[in-house]
């Protein structure tokens, strides 16, 4: 968090300033009301009219102080949030696919909403208010010590008997604050997975089930965040105790010391403003303290996310190229480093050529694509494009090259034409091309809203064919030189899914990898190359297997 502080430095440094001002003010009010009393009680009516107007118009420059305090301290707390939690996004976004796979969307979404509100409330804004608790306190105890030093000498054993308390709870409660932002992410992560599969649940009448699931995981995450809250209450209860303990015994000394004639009226009322002054910050502290001690584990969760990931090399890397083709040479990998999943692969993908990849589900076929695709670094053998080693490209850059046909679509909660498009520009003239070639063109007439249609959440307000359409023409639009069709056209019926293929088989300058477990006889005949996969190993085939 440092670098957020330094890279808003002329902010912080003025809502600091302003913080300053706002607390001298405010401790100030005290001698005011010390010099108003102390005019009434010696009846100085003409001291007393200038009193007032001063004390209006003091009181107005207070407000405007406090107005701009407050709001510096907002202003800053939100740039500093932004910058953050953009830091983290781009983190999480940056990762190698193996490592970011490590963790559960759920715990990225949590970070970026549950730990960012945490970051706010319990460390920044508790940071920038115990700066201004601090500034009080001093002014205060300055004034203090100039009225009354017997009364401040009280005051400060109180003070020390109360900051006792933080260093005591503080370590308790970083470890049940950890604990909260942990559960909070599971609880997010387990209630997206009931809310994603809201289909499954009702289609096999599991709804009650559900429900009773949700009600023990929110009884949890209620039950750890109230743990924590037990402390926070404990350390605000003996603060209250002690803060009011403080200002009682102030009175009386006080008192005393007017009886005794060694301080006005007007000063014990100052004295006793003071007193609240004094402790108001402490009380303040003892709950600030902790709550910031709190947020270590936290910060340094959120940190892990905002890094650079290990296995990004820096740049300049060379850019891949796709002129010639791609050749695998004995290439394998193992996700944990025991399990092989993928061994000895040997093939040559020449540019513009046609192959065909065959075998069961769990082969190891759509973990052959990731290794086309840059996913993984860690392989054995070797992967060249253009002659040019894998792992030494920008492999970042392979999307510019491949484009993937998922079975599984994704589609976001946009619009038909935003999914197709992806937040990148195309002229219409290649948006209607898309559409019409990957068959979006016999659906999308229908929808209301045509193309500007919404998809609604992963494509739910399309059928299964519709959003493998809408898939389909996404990489088209793209042109991308080498198209991998990963089961991509199993959700459409027989002789849709042969024209889509057919056509993707007839463009001589596309290089096609249909990946596939249901191969077509009639299609497959037009393939340049045939594979069989089978428990990660890749065996050539002839095409006589399929004019039988």
């Amino acid at each position: 968090m440092k670098k957020y502080w330094k890279k808003n430095g002329f902010f912080l440094a003025v809502t600091l300033m302003a913080g300053i001002l706002a607390s001298v003010l405010a401790s100030g009010i005290a001698i005011v009301l010390q010099k108003v009393v102390d005019v009434a009680v010696t009846k100085q009516t003409e001291a007393f009219g200038k009193l007032f107007l001063f004390a209006v118009g003091y009181i107005l420059v207070l407000c405007v102080m406090n107005y701009t305090s407050a709001l510096m301290e907002k202003y800053l707390t939100e740039k500093m949030i932004k910058q953050y939690r953009r830091d983290i996004f781009k983190g999480i976004m940056d990762r190698r696919p193996i490592r970011y796979y490590r963790e559960n969307t759920a715990d990225y979404i949590s970070a970026l909403t549950n730990d960012m509100k945490l970051i706010e409330d319990n460390y920044i804004a508790a940071l920038l208010n115990t700066f201004k608790l601090v500034v009080m306190f001093a002014v205060t105890l300055v004034i203090l010590l100039i009225l009354s030093p017997m009364v401040t000498a009280i005051l400060i054993l109180t003070f020390l008997l109360m900051f006792l308390l933080p260093a005591t709870i503080g370590r308790c409660l970083e470890k049940r604050q950890d604990r909260v932002s942990a559960q909070m992410a599971a609880f997010t992560e387990k209630l997206k997975d009931i809310l994603s599969g809201y289909e499954v649940l009702r289609s096999y009448d599991r709804i009650e089930a559900a429900k009773y699931r949700f009600q023990e995981e929110n009884e949890e995450e209620i039950r750890v965040r109230f743990r924590a809250a037990r402390l926070f209450a404990l350390n605000e209860g003996l603060s209250d105790t002690l803060a009011v303990l403080s200002t009682i015994t102030v009175i009386f000394v006080s008192a005393y010391l007017v009886l005794i004639g060694q301080i006005t009226m007007g000063t014990l009322l100052a004295l006793v403003q003071l007193s609240s002054s004094f402790m108001a910050p402490v009380m303040l502290l003892m709950q600030n303290v902790p709550r910031i001690q709190s947020m270590k584990a936290v910060i340094a969760r959120l940190n892990s996310y905002a890094e650079d990931d290990p296995a990004v090399k820096p740049l300049p890397l060379e850019l891949p190229s796709f002129e010639k083709g791609i050749e695998l040479d004995g290439a394998s990998f193992s996700y944990d480093g025991e399990q092989t999943v993928l061994a000895d692969i040997t093939m040559r993908i020449d540019k513009g050529g046609k192959y065909a990849v065959m075998g069961p589900s769990g082969c190891g076929k759509t973990t052959l694509i990731k290794l086309l695709l840059g996913y993984f670094e860690d392989y054995g053998g070797s992967i060249r494009y253009d002659g040019r080693e894998l792992r030494a490209l920008d492999m970042d850059k392979i999307a510019g090259i491949i484009s993937v046909i998922h079975q599984n679509v994704y589609l976001f909660n946009l619009s038909v034409r935003e999914n197709i498009l992806l937040f990148e520009e195309f002229d219409e003239a290649a948006l209607a091309e898309a559409v019409e070639k990957s068959g979006v063109s016999l659906f999308i007439d229908e929808k209301e809203g045509g193309l500007d249609h919404g998809a609604g959440e992963n494509g739910a307000l399309l059928s299964g064919g519709q959003r493998q359409r809408v898939a389909l023409a996404r990489a088209l639009i793209r042109r991308a030189p080498f198209v991998i069709l990963d089961e991509g056209t199993s959700a459409l019926d027989r002789k849709t899914a042969c024209e889509i293929e057919s056509r993707l088989l007839e463009d001589e300058e596309l290089t096609l990898l249909t990946i596939t477990h249901n191969p077509d006889p009639q299609l497959m005949r037009r393939y340049d190359g045939i594979y069989r996969m089978n428990d990660g190993r890749l065996e050539n085939c002839t095409k006589t297997f399929y004019t039988e």
